[in-house]
């Protein structure tokens, strides 16, 4: 269960969706993308549905079921949630609730409790600028191979040509294979100030104040999304597979059949992340010419040590680039 849906608080959720929108507005960052969001949303939950992957047209199936590495990425950014972040804000929420239904002296409880935990929150990471409270994934499949692809894109570049903008949205409006891990964060420069404020307010005799100023506060959570590329994470977990037997020494030749399939399919995954523009055409480049030396140098009964350190560094700098804005 994600942090920030707790039992104690079951409509905690609609106003975080809606609240959390008018956050995502004020600094420019879409808090989910169309898809499923696992670990955040309860089974049923519309935001739980896969969004429509093209139908596959020649893809080769060996590379889809391989893992990820999705998981172990969500699982490393829910562990740095804060507890006493999470309850802050749960706590906020409960303190708009209060006041809705004009408990001013509950309301005023209710936000030193969460003052109280961000201060210690402060107090054990002083120089912490934003507190984690709430991971999400969104995973957007497209099971196609790069000709397919290829195809959409010439088809939308056409339509831009004659002026047809809204023909060419919608063409390349499926042309993703990716899931974004969207971490939400309380700002802790601003945030602790102003729920003390709002506090303050009650205590002078302002609720309807105090009510604008949590929301407003509430409004700046900072959400930051992180894009995992799935055709790059499918080849690097291919590759994976493939080190053991392009380090082993002597292969049967059932072995060398496994570990040339495992090359292909890794090369078809790096050119499904150049069809679909993941990364610079450069680092794409690179990691297709280090996939060609490794296949030449494990091939036939070939093999060696350490053919797989630099792919994996260009792995990194590819995903990197996945994850740099665009320049305007």
């Amino acid at each position: 269960m994600s942090a920030l849906h707790h039992p104690t608080t079951p409509s905690f959720q609609a106003r975080y969706a809606t609240r959390l929108g008018m956050g995502a507005a004020v600094i420019g960052l879409s808090l989910l993308a169309p898809g499923c969001s696992q670990g955040g949303n309860p089974p049923g939950n519309a935001q739980n549905e896969t969004a429509a992957a093209p139908a596959a047209v020649g893809a080769t199936p060996a590379a889809m079921p391989v893992a990820t590495g999705v998981g172990g990425r969500i699982a490393e950014r829910r562990r740095t949630l804060i507890t006493g972040a999470v309850s802050a804000l749960q706590e906020s929420y409960a303190a708009l609730d209060l006041l809705s239904a004009g408990k001013a002296d509950d309301a005023v409880q209710t936000l030193a409790r969460a003052s109280g935990k961000l201060d210690v929150v402060l107090a054990a990471e002083p120089k912490l600028a934003l507190a984690p409270v709430d991971v999400r994934v969104t995973t957007r499949d497209l099971i196609a191979t790069p000709a397919d692809v290829k195809a959409l894109r010439d088809l939308a570049e056409a339509a831009l040509d004659d002026g047809r903008i809204q023909d060419a949205r919608r063409l390349i409006a499926g042309l993703a294979s990716e899931s974004v891990v969207t971490t939400v964060n309380i700002p802790l420069a601003s945030y602790p100030g102003a729920i003390k404020q709002a506090a303050a307010r009650i205590l002078a005799g302002h609720p309807a104040e105090a009510k604008a100023m949590l929301e407003t506060a509430l409004a700046t959570l900072v959400v930051e999304d992180l894009i995992i590329p799935l055709p790059l994470a499918r080849a690097e977990a291919l590759l994976d597979l493939a080190q053991p037997l392009a380090e082993k020494a002597q292969r049967s030749a059932d072995e060398n059949k496994q570990l040339e399939r495992l090359l292909a399919d890794a090369r078809l995954q790096i050119d499904l992340a150049k069809a679909l523009g993941y990364a610079t055409k450069q680092d794409l480049d690179a990691l297709s010419d280090e996939l060609e030396t490794i296949d030449d140098k494990t091939r036939g009964e070939g093999s060696g040590m350490r053919l797989f350190d630099r792919i994996k560094a260009l792995f990194v700098q590819a995903n990197r680039q996945a994850n740099t804005p665009p320049r305007p």
